[in-house]
């Protein structure tokens, strides 16, 4: 989770919310207006991801945030199946993978914005096209074939 930032979105949104799938890198944003909404955003993406790839989420890993350690969290992770992960608290390292994603999105969208001398109430709106755009730039890691793709 990214926020909450200066200047709220279009929709009135201070948060991003990022999944990050750790095989294909493929990346899922949900703008949230506050951080009470994190539960109802995951059990909508992991319905999504699970109808999408016909796969079940078997891992979860978050850094040590009170958004993902809610008894209903853990609750619906047990019921499910998934493992839920917290990284040691102050150890960004740990989940690297989604830190460097969320530092590559803001760091995106803060230069779309300048380069087009656009408002800051914008970044919304570019932070999901900044990862439609990543999800469809072929990797390495894929033998360069897109996220969306595999």
């Amino acid at each position: 989770m990214c926020g909450p930032l200066d200047t709220p979105s279009l929709g009135g949104n201070k948060y991003f919310l990022t999944f990050v799938d750790d095989f294909l890198r493929k990346i899922c944003v949900y703008l949230i207006k506050e951080k009470a909404e994190v539960f109802s955003v995951f059990e909508k993406c992991c319905a999504h991801v699970e109808r999408q790839s016909d796969n079940n989420l078997k891992i979860l890993r978050v850094d040590g945030g009170g958004e993902y350690k809610s008894r209903e969290f853990n609750k619906f992770c047990e019921e499910n199946g998934i493992v839920h992960e917290v990284t040691a608290p102050y150890t960004p390292q740990h989940n690297e993978l989604a830190e460097r994603i969320n530092k590559m999105l803001v760091d995106m969208t803060r230069c779309m914005l300048k380069g087009k001398c656009m408002s800051y109430g914008y970044w919304g709106e570019e932070v999901t096209i900044d990862a439609y755009i990543f999800n469809r730039c072929p990797t390495k890691r894929l033998n360069f074939v897109t996220p969306e793709e595999a």
